[in-house]
């Protein structure tokens, strides 16, 4: 749910929508939903000390997610991402507080059943630590009348004390709960690898997360999000890496969107990705032909909400669930490229996201659902399921 969603709404209605957003989610087949302190639920501990009542949209939010949807909580000291439009020191004050205000969120949803939320069905186990931290360090922030100072705000030593702090809180809650870091935005770009490198290079950095998270937004296949992926494990090898955030415009058109989908996920696989979450959900209603409300991210969703009905699914939809519907069964891991466009999982299974192939032993359209039959071409984005040959020992 959109922070601008939220105004004005009671809680009934927060949660009706929430509830209505989770049975979207499931429908498109995905397994997890990632929180964000600026977006959705708003509870960055600064915001939480300004007012308390903030965590009631936690509780909304993870209530949502039911016993089947995974969720991933972010904790920030700040909101993520216009932080310097509140702060002009990234680096809080009380660390302490800090500390205490981490392991507070972190308790209410472990499930231990010591000050757990009420009514908590499924413990929240992953968390991470802040978002796009290498953006805060370069950029001109929105709505503030300064701008990031590189050389004093969110620096990579100041991160690195955040997270270090924050991990530190978040164990000493949840001794299994896992860690995310960074949430890279430029991963594919020397400055943000500079700026990971340095992070990392920090003593205690790299014993304190369990998961390397970054982001890309580009409107390619996705070579330059496998670059990032692959230059993040160069830094820190045997690290988990997770793609947080990624979507590609409807710009592009809606059915080339839509093989992108699964171009996307290839390249990520490929790359050595274990998880891919797509921003967002839906692409906000038209009005009298125009969209309402379009920000930098109104085109790039799976569906599309339209006023006083459920949303419709986009190509980019369709595609995703066929795709999420495949690897319920196959495990995308260890994918390897197989000729051009195309990516062999290690079954046997082919995701073709460009082009054409015969599907040997059949397949699926993943833009239609429809069969292919054995022998017949398969035109991307296509699910190819594994010759005989080729089928895994």
């Amino acid at each position: 749910m959109p922070a601008a969603a939220r105004a004005g709404k009671s809680r009934e209605d927060v949660d009706a929508a929430l509830a209505e957003d989770a049975a979207h989610t499931r429908a498109l087949g995905a397994s997890l939903v990632r929180a964000h302190t600026f977006n959705f639920p708003r509870v960055s501990c600064d915001r939480l000390a300004r007012n308390p009542e903030a965590l009631a949209d936690m509780d909304s939010w993870v209530r949502a997610l039911g016993a089947d949807l995974v969720g991933v909580g972010m904790v920030s000291p700040w909101p993520a991402n216009q932080t310097a439009a509140y702060t002009a020191r990234y680096l809080p004050d009380d660390l302490g507080a800090w500390a205490a205000c981490t392991a507070a969120l972190v308790e209410r949803y472990d499930g231990d059943g010591v000050g757990d939320m009420p009514g908590l069905v499924a413990p929240i186990r992953y968390w991470e630590v802040d978002n796009e931290t290498d953006l805060k360090n370069t950029n001109v922030a929105r709505g503030a009348e300064r701008t990031y100072d590189p050389a004093t705000f969110c620096t990579p030593g100041e991160y690195a004390i955040v997270l270090t702090t924050a991990a530190a809180a978040i164990r000493a809650a949840s001794p299994d709960a896992r860690v995310l870091a960074l949430g890279l935005y430029r991963p594919h770009a020397a400055a943000g690898q500079a700026y990971a490198e340095a992070v990392l290079a920090y003593p205690g950095v790299v014993e304190s997360f369990d998961i390397l998270s970054l982001h890309t937004y580009h409107d390619d296949d996705g070579e330059r999000l496998a670059g990032g992926v692959r230059a993040l494990a160069a830094l820190s090898p045997g690290k988990p890496i997770w793609v947080t955030e990624t979507s590609v415009s409807g710009a592009v058109g809606e059915e080339e969107q839509g093989r992108r989908v699964a171009s996307v996920a290839a390249w990520a696989a490929m790359a050595g990705a274990e998880r891919l979450f797509w921003h967002s959900l839906a692409d906000p209603p038209r009005r009298g032909g125009r969209r309402v409300g379009v920000g930098d991210f109104g085109t790039h969703s799976l569906l599309q909400a339209v006023e006083g009905r459920a949303p419709v699914e986009k190509p980019a939809g369709a595609v995703f669930r066929h795709l999420a519907e495949q690897l319920a069964a196959h495990d995308l891991a260890g994918a390897r490229p197989d000729g051009v466009g195309a990516a062999r999982l290690v079954d046997g299974s082919l995701l073709l996201f460009a082009g054409t192939r015969v599907a040997d032993a059949g397949g699926l359209s993943l833009r239609t659902g429809e069969a292919v039959l054995p022998g017949g071409l398969a035109t991307s984005p296509a699910w190819l399921h594994a010759s005989p040959s080729l089928d895994a020992p």
